[in-house]
């Protein structure tokens, strides 16, 4: 079997045992009941074991879609694709109880190419957003006795995206010009357990999106010839006025045990069109390392990135949201001890270590949900190819149990396979 044909085996192997598809619900967490779910954290996925460091970031051997500017570090005959697998374990906790939840989902399909020694290309699929809650309130009057309220959650939006890459010198500009699509669905069941005399009400509201946002990088890089490199990068998006179009439906039921008969039906709108407001966001970063002079592999690489976006002014048909504007702080070291060409194997591995803290867009009861994590992993690079395994662990922690709020104590596991193939190369016969 040829060495291109394994890879792509491999490649589908990997997206096979993912097990999950875009389409489906990627967590579970009761925030991710605000604004449009949980963001997923989106850097380049070998470097979450870096903190996620990526803005001033780039490899000839991988994909780094965070940053466009990126793509014109493709070697002039390669090509890589990348996919990676994200397992995620959550410990939701309160004062009075706490619930165990876990998921695995496919983090992304990417492909980066060269297009001429100036211009880099990029496209791939990958998650913007997810809901996926199930969460429960009580509340007791004296003249109706207990009322149940219960809210549920699913859903995601995802992102295609095309980008390309120009260099000029030591510069490199470049554009993602995402597809974002999905849907959110929401409900809202309100119950009277201790009353015969009130019919239950249920509303469900899904909201499809499908519309282009536009991001835009910036890097600057230089290698010196001690070894030394720097890399400083940015990316921008302006506001988007996303399409959306949602469906209403409202009713009241009567309840007897698990079965329910619709009585009434009080809102029912379908496809009432309007835009949901993805808000102005910026971020920027800062690389330096060093490379071995004999054969230019990389021996040391520490970064630092920040990033804001302006939540604040989120809507979804013309309504806001409690959200406040967020920032994110990240900072990662990797090292490879190699020295010689004939060193074991474990001196070639890309031994990672990264730490984060970002002040989210939620802000409940007062209280604006902050989360730090610290991370770590490993890179393993395949012997005789540009192909490596990257592994990569995460642990933190998610709001607070203060004001009747839930904590979410979080572990991470993350995989990824980068797969460098040489093409675009003419072949002689003799």
């Amino acid at each position: 079997m040829s060495y291109r044909k394994s890879l792509l085996i491999t490649a589908i192997l990997v997206v096979l045992l993912a097990g999950i598809g875009f389409s489906q619900t990627r967590v579970s967490s009761p925030y991710s009941r605000y604004g449009i779910g949980d963001l997923q954290n989106n850097k380049y996925l070998r470097n979450i074991s870096m903190g996620g460091i990526s803005y001033g970031y780039r490899n000839p051997n991988g994909v780094n879609y965070t940053n466009p500017a990126s793509y014109t570090a493709f070697d002039t005959t390669s090509f890589v694709f990348e996919t990676g697998v994200n397992s995620q374990f959550v410990q939701l906790k309160t004062k009075d109880f706490s619930q165990f939840s876990n998921y695995t989902s496919l983090a992304y399909l990417v492909f980066g190419f060269p297009v001429t020694k100036w211009w880099g290309a990029s496209m791939g699929i990958l998650p913007y957003s997810s809901t996926g809650y199930k969460v429960s309130d009580y509340e007791t009057r004296p003249d109706i006795g207990k009322i149940k309220y219960l809210y549920e959650g699913d859903g995601g939006l995802n992102q295609f995206y095309i980008g390309n890459a120009f260099r000029v010198k030591n510069f490199s500009i470049g554009f993602n010009a995402a597809y974002v699509f999905g849907y959110l669905d929401k409900t809202k069941t309100v119950t009277f357990p201790d009353s015969l005399n009130y019919l239950g009400m249920r509303l469900i509201n899904s909201t499809l999106v499908n519309d282009v946002l536009l991001t835009y990088g910036i890097q600057y890089h230089k290698e010196y010839k001690t070894g030394f490199k720097i890399g400083v990068g940015a990316v921008f998006n302006l506001s988007s006025h996303l399409r959306a179009q949602e469906d209403s439906l409202a009713y009241r039921f009567l309840s007897a045990g698990t079965l329910e008969t619709i009585k009434d039906t009080l809102v029912n709108s379908n496809k009432i069109k309007g835009r949901m407001v993805i808000p102005m966001g910026f971020g920027g970063g800062i690389t330096f390392g060093k490379n071995d002079k004999n054969t230019g592999a990389e021996r040391w690489l520490a970064g630092i990135d920040y990033q804001m976006q302006d939540w604040k002014n989120y809507s979804l048909f013309g309504e806001k949201d409690s959200l406040k504007n967020s920032w994110m702080m990240s900072a990662g070291f990797e090292f490879t001890p190699r020295k010689t060409l004939t060193s074991g194997y474990w001196r070639y591995v890309h031994y990672r270590f990264g730490a984060r803290f970002n002040q989210t867009y939620l802000q409940i009861r007062n209280n604006q949900l902050k989360e730090y994590a610290v991370s770590a992993g490993l890179g393993f690079p395949l012997k005789r190819l540009k192909t490596t395994l990257n592994l990569g662990f995460e642990i933190g922690e998610r709001g607070t149990t203060d004001n009747n709020l839930i904590m979410e104590q979080f572990g991470r596991v993350v995989f990824s396979l980068s797969i460098w193939d040489r093409w675009f190369v003419k072949h002689r016969f003799d």
